[in-house]
């Protein structure tokens, strides 16, 4: 649904786009080294952090469309994310961000979150849904 001029989305619609664009940015990350290959270490790190981040002015923790499962793995990705960005110094190229360790390391987590979100699935961008109806 829409704005009754039919311009802008209904939040519920945002939040139903917002939570498949975190199921994509946790996609990235569950993919380790090879996220990074394909989008850079910035990217990698920045595309979660756009989506979940305790410092963006709507929270996330609550959303209608997550579950408390699923804010609590999101939480352990973000976590954990901060943690990294806490201890690696702020300017590495890729190769160096990768030999740090934390792209596998993290991936394992956002693996675990991955599951848990795609167990759901996605929700419709265009209609608004109680529960997401598109299976991965």
């Amino acid at each position: 649904m829409t704005d009754d001029d039919g311009s802008q989305p209904s939040e519920r619609l945002v939040m139903q786009r917002l939570r498949n664009r975190a199921i994509e940015a946790v996609d990235v990350l569950a993919r380790g080294d090879v996220g990074v290959r394909a989008v850079g270490a910035n990217e990698w790190v920045n595309r979660f952090f756009d989506i979940i981040d305790d410092e963006s002015p709507h929270d996330w923790r609550l959303w209608s469309v997550l579950t408390p499962h699923e804010v609590d793995v999101l939480r352990r990705v973000h976590d954990e994310l901060v943690e990294v960005c806490r201890r690696t110094p702020s300017v590495l190229d890729d190769d160096q961000f990768i030999a740090e360790g934390w792209p596998e390391r993290l991936a394992v987590t956002a693996a675990t979150a991955q599951r848990v979100l795609l167990a759901r699935g996605w929700f419709d961008e265009d209609i608004e849904e109680r529960e997401p109806r598109h299976r991965s």
